[in-house]
């Protein structure tokens, strides 16, 4: 599961009342919205959202989110209809640039998966996980579809930071938001922060259980390049501390299944880190 974060950078969250079908977002916005959204390229990713409880959608929310592990920023703001969600500033917004539009929001916002008609085990997984987490005080929990990983169910996004969190019960799932909520990122059931490349997650991950660093903002530099013997090299700087971490694909891990739903096994391979140094203060 380490490092299977699907790779966000900008974050479009578009509040809809449902139904959801398989494809959605996709065949419930407006063909002009998706087509646009599409072309702007980059590290993008489109979700529909949802009240667990209220289905009534007068002024639909839209929340922009985006972090690239190092800065990030989220605005949020509502239309009249959904084509007016057209003129929102995409192309500014994924290259990092946060906008004059809506307004600014701070505290995190939590999106679980329950995109059934996607897959049963969201639905049936991610429900408990709504309930729990809208329990906990601080908490601004919606419904989501489909965020990848349906294997690795009940799934959790924290955003604008993107740290994707799986195979939640309700129990590790309230102690997970609050942790973020606290500023903290708990490694119990991350699965990765969705704005680095497997690689950096892996990185990242190894670095935070071994230092103990936990503070969410931490990380304060990465740059990655690939060895002649094809491991990658990720150079990260956090809480002022400079490392290097040699990561490399290994063999796959054995076989995963989910419970609810037949013939869903799935094999993914691990992780193999080779070295991790910390460069001296002079070096810094």
């Amino acid at each position: 599961m380490l490092a299977r974060a699907g790779r966000a950078q900008l974050w479009v969250l578009i509040e809809h009342p449902g139904p959801w079908p398989r494809s959605a977002p996709g065949d419930v916005l407006p063909d002009a919205l998706v087509r646009r959204i599409e072309s702007v390229g980059g590290f993008v990713r489109p979700a529909l959202i949802r009240r667990p409880r209220d289905r009534t959608v007068v002024e639909p929310r839209w929340i922009l989110a985006w972090s690239d592990g190092v800065r990030q920023w989220m605005r949020e703001g509502t239309v009249g209809g959904y084509p007016d969600l057209v003129d929102l500033p995409f192309e500014s917004s994924v290259r990092g640039e946060e906008p004059d539009v809506g307004v600014a929001r701070h505290s995190p916002i939590f999106a679980v998966c329950t995109h059934g008609k996607k897959d049963a085990c969201c639905a049936e997984l991610g429900r408990p996980i709504v309930n729990a987490v809208g329990a906990v005080e601080g908490a601004d929990v919606w419904e989501c579809t489909h965020i990848g990983g349906d294997r690795f169910a009940a799934n959790m996004i924290a955003l604008p930071s993107g740290l994707y969190f799986s195979r939640l019960g309700p129990e590790s799932a309230v102690v997970t938001a609050r942790e973020v909520l606290s500023g903290r990122v708990p490694l119990g059931h991350l699965r990765g922060r969705a704005a680095l490349s497997p690689s950096a997650q892996v990185a990242e991950h190894t670095l935070r259980e071994r230092t103990g660093l936990d503070a969410i903002d931490a990380i304060e530099q990465v740059c990655e390049t690939t060895t002649s013997e094809g491991s990658v090299a990720v150079d990260m700087r956090i809480a002022g501390r400079g490392f290097r971490v040699l990561v490399r694909e290994g063999p796959p891990e054995p076989t995963f299944e989910h419970g609810c739903i037949v013939d869903s096994a799935v094999t993914w391979h691990r992780w193999i880190v080779d070295s991790i140094d910390e460069s001296s203060p002079s070096d810094r």
